[in-house]
């Protein structure tokens, strides 16, 4: 039972450290040391229009992507790959983006089965005013997706920094209260013994794809 205590406590603190971390970030941008850019985040909704198909292989989905929350977004597999997220094209096939989605470009899967239907698929468009990403870009070049296995709740995201460490988990991006049109996520590495993310750092995000 004391350990249950102990686990919820730490969450708490890491959420009233991750808000410290931003109101600081924002402090940062106010007063002009940080060095991010000028422009806000770009928020992208992707489409699979254009897509280009580096292999196609046919496949099937079960479930609304765990990945994307919203509507056309599957989790679908192909022998035992599976591919989050994946989105229903014009043409009837699902498009699965692999890389950076601004390429526009990956595995095109032929459905061998029906696609899932409410419950089993999201309904809900994607929502600009409250984002959840499953692609980011940040300022310096790092990018992450978001990890569909086990992982910590309050650290969704998997990302590659320029010269960082493997392993690095992030939060999703929270909208900076002085500077409303950008966001940022907390990074580090996550220490599941004591339950808290080592070595966080504040990255300011370029881009998110929803």
């Amino acid at each position: 039972m004391a350990k249950r205590v102990l686990v919820v406590s730490r969450r708490w603190l890491g959420g009233v450290l991750l808000l410290l971390a931003l109101a600081l970030v924002v402090a940062g941008w106010s007063t002009g040391w940080w060095s991010g850019t000028a422009q806000g985040t770009a928020i992208v909704i992707y489409d699979p229009e254009g897509f280009t198909a580096v292999e196609t292989r046919p496949g099937s989905c079960w479930t609304g992507s765990l990945a994307a929350p919203r509507e056309g977004a599957f989790r679908c597999a192909s022998e035992n790959v599976i591919y989050d997220p994946c989105f229903l094209t014009a043409g009837g096939t699902v498009a699965c983006p692999q890389g950076d989605p601004a390429q526009n470009q990956g595995v095109v899967l032929e459905l061998t089965d029906p696609l899932p239907q409410p419950p089993d698929a999201w309904t809900n468009p994607p929502d600009r005013a409250n984002p959840s990403p499953w692609f980011l870009r940040l300022v310096g070049g790092g990018e992450c997706g978001v990890l569909t296995g086990t992982r910590p709740p309050e650290y969704p995201l998997g990302c590659q920094l320029p010269q960082g460490p493997e392993g690095t988990l992030c939060s999703l991006p929270a909208a900076l209260a002085a500077k409303p049109t950008r966001y940022g996520v907390l990074c580090g590495i996550w220490d599941p013994q004591h339950q808290q993310l080592r070595q966080p750092t504040i990255y300011e995000v370029e881009a998110m794809w929803l």
